[in-house]
C-alpha cells in the first residue's frame, strides 16, 4: 500500500502512520485507464484537450488526421460598408463576413475572406469562380432571394449544380446549396440572425463531417419546458432565440427580445434556439419544446 502523505507523522527518519492502510490502497495499477490492445479513441473523433493529453499519456506522438477544411466566404450587397466608414442611407456594416469568420474559427477552418462584393451579376460570377479554385467550401450571405439584385441562385445554376433552394423554415427561408467545380457552395441568407441560423443547422453539420468527424454532426436537442407562451405562424420550422431560466422546479427556457432576422441583439444574447414545429401556430407556457444550446456554437 501507498500512504498518503497527510496521513502520518514524520519525524527525521521515522514515519508514524495516523490510519490504517489497507492492502493495494493508492496503487495505480497497469491498464486501470485503458487495458492492453483497448481502443483509446474511434476514427472521427474531434481532438479536443481531453483526446491529446489521452493520446500524449500514451505515447503518442503522430497520428492521422484529416486536414482543415478551407473555406472561402463574402458577403454581397451594395448597401454593405466596411467598419470604421460612415453610414449612408440605406446603408448597413457588413457584419455577417465578421460572424462567419468566427464560427468558422471555431470549427478550426483554414479562412479566405474575399470580402464584400458588389451586387453585379460580373463581380459575383468572378467571385465564385475565384473562390471555387482555392477552397474546399464557398459560402455567400445575400443575393438568395428573389429580389432584382439576388443573383446567387441563377448563377449557380449556370455555373454549377443547384442541389436544393429555399427551406421550410424561418428565418433562413432563402437558402441555396450546391456545387461549384470541386467546392461545395453554401449560399446564405443576407439577414445577420438568418446567416446564423442556417449556418448552425446545415454548414456547422456539413464542415463537420467533411473534416472527418463521426456522427452527430448536429447539436444535441433537448426538451424543456417554456416559461412562456411563445407565438408562430403556421407553416414554417420557427429557429426562436430563447434563454435558460433556472427556476425552483427546474431549468426552463423562454423567448428573447424580438425575433425578426435582422435583430442581431437577441442572437448576441440568446443562450439556444428554441425549435417550434412547422404545424405549430403557437406553443404553450409549460409546454415541452426542442432546444438546441448555443454554448460551443456561437
Amino acid at each position: 500500500a501507498v500512504l498518503v502523505q497527510e496521513q502520518a507523522e514524520v519525524h527525521a527518519d521515522q514515519v508514524t502512520p495516523q490510519v490504517l492502510s489497507k492492502t493495494g490502497a493508492n496503487i495505480r495499477q497497469p491498464g486501470e485507464d485503458l487495458q492492453a490492445g483497448a481502443l483509446a479513441l474511434k476514427a472521427g473523433t474531434w481532438l479536443r484537450p481531453a483526446q491529446i493529453g489521452l493520446l500524449a499519456s500514451l505515447g503518442v506522438a503522430e497520428l492521422a488526421v484529416y486536414r482543415r477544411l478551407r473555406v472561402a466566404f463574402f458577403s454581397t450587397g451594395d448597401e454593405l460598408r466596411p467598419l470604421g466608414s460612415a453610414l449612408g442611407p440605406g446603408q448597413i456594416y457588413d457584419s455577417n463576413r465578421y460572424a462567419l469568420h468566427g464560427m468558422l474559427q471555431r470549427l478550426g477552418c483554414e479562412t479566405l475572406d474575399l470580402g464584400r462584393i458588389v451586387d453585379d451579376p460580373e463581380h459575383i460570377e468572378e467571385a465564385l469562380h475565384s473562390a471555387a479554385t482555392m477552397a474546399d467550401m464557398v459560402i455567400s450571405t445575400g443575393g438568395v432571394s428573389v429580389g432584382d439584385a439576388d443573383y446567387i441562385a441563377e448563377l449557380l445554376s449556370r455555373l454549377g449544380t443547384i442541389n436544393f433552394w429555399k427551406i421550410n423554415m424561418k428565418p433562413g427561408r432563402p437558402l441555396a446549396f450546391g456545387q461549384l467545380d470541386n467546392a461545395i457552395f453554401f449560399g446564405l441568407p443576407g439577414n445577420p440572425v438568418s446567416t446564423m441560423v442556417t449556418f448552425y443547422q446545415f454548414v456547422r453539420p456539413s464542415i463537420l463531417k467533411r473534416m472527418g468527424k463521426a456522427a452527430p454532426w448536429t447539436a444535441p436537442l433537448l426538451q424543456l419546458p417554456l416559461a412562456e407562451d411563445l407565438q408562430k405562424k403556421g407553416g414554417r420550422t420557427d429557429f426562436q432565440r430563447g434563454r435558460l431560466l433556472l427556476t425552483p422546479s427546474g431549468l426552463q427556457v423562454t423567448g428573447i427580445g424580438q425575433q425578426a432576422s435582422h435583430i442581431m441583439s437577441g442572437m448576441a444574447h440568446a443562450d439556444c434556439l428554441i425549435i417550434l414545429a412547422a404545424e405549430a401556430e403557437h406553443a404553450k407556457a409549460g409546454s415541452l419544446v426542442d432546444v438546441q444550446l448555443l454554448e460551443g456554437l456561437v
